[in-house]
């Protein structure tokens, strides 16, 4: 089963499941996890997307979208 469709309904329906793929779900609490998304679109220049309670931060890099992760301490620094 793809991620997305493990996600609650009320996630499901505000994300952009067409741009973008699920690529990780971090749970923090019941309600809000962190939703690691990938943008499938060939042009696009910030390929990866961060959404937490509504809010999308856009990197260029993976590496950057796991830096900003570790600030906020949802994942542990590799």
């Amino acid at each position: 089963m793809a991620i997305e469709y493990q996600l609650p309904w009320h996630l499901r329906k505000s994300l952009d499941l067409v741009s973008f793929e699920v690529i990780r779900v971090i749970l923090l609490d019941g309600l809000h996890p962190v939703v690691v998304m990938r943008d499938k679109r060939a042009g696009s220049k910030r390929r990866w997307c961060v959404q937490y309670c509504g809010s999308g931060h856009y990197f260029s890099t993976l590496k950057a979208a796991n830096d900003y992760m570790v600030t906020r301490n949802w994942i542990k620094a590799s």
